[in-house]
């Protein structure tokens, strides 16, 4: 069971998600959020929708966890939600709002788990038992796995904005 500490340092690094989410995807352009660099990559939208998605399947494991131990946690293929609920066609500002409303309730109620709800499991479909403290660290540590990706379509985006402006200005010379 982990301690004291550990606890209210899940629950602040749980409930900052939402934070550190929106400042990385502050002031991006919607051809910037859209940019794909190929068709099996998600663009910074896509991964934002799924981010917030995915939050409501944490939140409800953490429930089940807490609410009913034992209780299988089934297990999703992110891509075929992806697909089948067309995530590039979801609000982007809508799915930001039901990250911050679900971490923010969810933390709360973490706040006021007694410390024996942290070691208290419940049985994934198909990685076995998971406690409370490790459904809160993979979701927490899922947000930053989606801040690099969102930092890398970035980059890839700006590549291709200045590769795009180079190649145009080939062989154009200098009028002046």
């Amino acid at each position: 069971m982990p301690t004291a500490q550990r606890i209210n340092e899940l629950i602040h690094a749980y409930a900052e998600g939402p934070e550190l989410l929106e400042s990385a995807v502050a002031d991006i352009s919607p051809d910037e959020r859209r940019y794909k660099p190929g068709p099996e990559h998600w663009s910074i939208h896509e991964n934002v929708v799924h981010v917030a998605e995915c939050d409501l399947i944490a939140a409800t494991r953490i429930r089940y966890v807490w609410g009913e131990p034992g209780k299988p946690l089934v297990a999703f293929d992110e891509t075929h939600w992806a697909r089948a609920m067309d995530y590039s066609a979801q609000s982007f500002e809508g799915s930001l709002a039901l990250l911050r409303a679900v971490r923010a309730t969810t933390a709360d109620m973490l706040r006021r788990a007694p410390a024996e709800v942290w070691g208290q499991t419940g049985m994934h479909t198909e990685l076995g038992p998971q406690s409370l403290e490790w459904i809160v660290q993979y979701f927490i540590d899922h947000v930053h796995y989606h801040l690099r990706t969102i930092a890398k379509r970035r980059r890839q985006y700006a590549e291709g904005r200045q590769a795009a402006t180079a190649s145009n200005g080939a062989g154009r010379g200098d009028p002046g």
